[in-house]
């Protein structure tokens, strides 16, 4: 049975208002997961199939497949209905991957770059979109600690390129990825956000790679909102990424908690009670303030989250391995099972 797509009860104005598109094909292998249980199982995988995702579409997908492999993903979605809402990530700016962002990237990089945004860009067409553009994007910010991107001005001009590119989409709203409050400063992150295009997106998302709380997320973005409007971008909204912070933590109580676990794939949750492990959020919704009592946030952040959060989404991925590259049954279940949301 194919679920009907969420109503959206968002305040006026909310671009991401209307119904939300729900996909229902093999490219995560959620939902023929879903499909094939039974029982108890059943019950818990339609904790995460049943509700709307962002999928990424990387650098895996060659310009050539992006047509038929993005295309395909919105025919699916919208079953349809022009109106229903397609969510998706584009994470594109490491060629060779993340660890090897120390080599700079080459002209014929940056070429492939624009054209696979080009190509991008002419699949989604008309379709209504929300876009998240380039996870991870903070690991560009210069100044950071660690292995240091070796060409952050080269990598923001390409991904300001890509957002002045996807402003152009008559029905798209994009929201540039901005990391989570215990990852960069939000002075740091403001310059970033400039430095990759704010000035044409509808704002920038939190929390696709981290898992810190629905209360710290609202009061960093209100932060980095202030300081773009003192810079001269103003009105700035938000997205947050609730898929994987129902026990949310900050990187530094993770590694008190789990000294030598791996970060990019968290421990997850064993009960219910369990606290600074991994589980699923908040479900996607526009109606931002429905949740103060689990989340509990504050007066302050509860006003602060109706007046500048178009929605809560789940573009981080608990049910997967290996920092996202693996499908993993038994995360999914774990993470069904413990979520205090569902």
């Amino acid at each position: 049975m194919v679920p009907t797509a969420p109503s959206a009860h968002a305040a006026p104005g909310n671009p991401l208002g209307g119904p939300w598109g729900h996909y229902t094909g093999p490219i995560d292998r959620t939902w023929p997961a879903y499909v094939n249980a039974t029982g108890r199982q059943k019950q818990l995988f339609a904790k995460v199939a049943l509700h709307p995702r962002v999928s990424w579409f990387t650098e895996t997908t060659s310009v050539d497949r992006l047509p038929e492999a993005l295309g395909g993903y919105i025919h699916n979605m919208q079953k349809g209905n022009p109106d229903a809402l397609v969510q998706f990530a584009l994470f594109r700016q490491w060629p060779r991957g993340e660890l090897n962002r120390h080599i700079p990237l080459t002209a014929e990089e940056q070429a492939a770059y624009r054209h696979w945004i080009d190509t991008a860009v002419a699949t989604i067409g008309n379709a209504r979109a929300l876009i998240v553009l380039e996870p991870d994007l903070a690991l560009d910010a210069p100044g950071r600690r660690g292995l240091k991107t070796a060409d952050p001005a080269v990598r923001l001009s390409l991904v300001r390129y890509a957002a002045q590119r996807l402003a152009q989409l008559p029905r798209a709203t994009v929201y540039l990825e901005a990391g989570a409050p215990d990852w960069l400063k939000p002075w740091r992150a403001t310059r970033l956000l400039i430095d990759a295009g704010i000035a044409y997106t509808e704002g920038f998302a939190l929390g696709g790679t981290h898992h810190t709380s629905v209360g710290a997320d609202v009061d960093y973005a209100w932060k980095i909102r202030n300081q773009l409007a003192a810079r001269g971008y103003p009105n700035k909204r938000v997205v947050l990424d609730t898929a994987d912070n129902g026990r949310p933590f900050t990187f530094q109580q993770y590694r008190r908690k789990y000294p030598r676990a791996p970060f990019i794939t968290p421990v997850m949750c064993k009960t219910k009670r369990e606290k600074r492990c991994n589980t699923l959020g908040v479900p996607p919704t526009t109606r931002v303030t429905a949740y103060r009592r689990k989340l509990g946030t504050n007066a302050r952040q509860q006003a602060r989250l109706g007046a500048i959060v178009d929605a809560f989404v789940w573009m981080g991925r608990p049910w997967r391995g290996n920092n996202g590259a693996h499908f993993s049954p038994t995360r999914l279940l774990k993470a069904a099972r413990t979520t205090p949301f569902q």
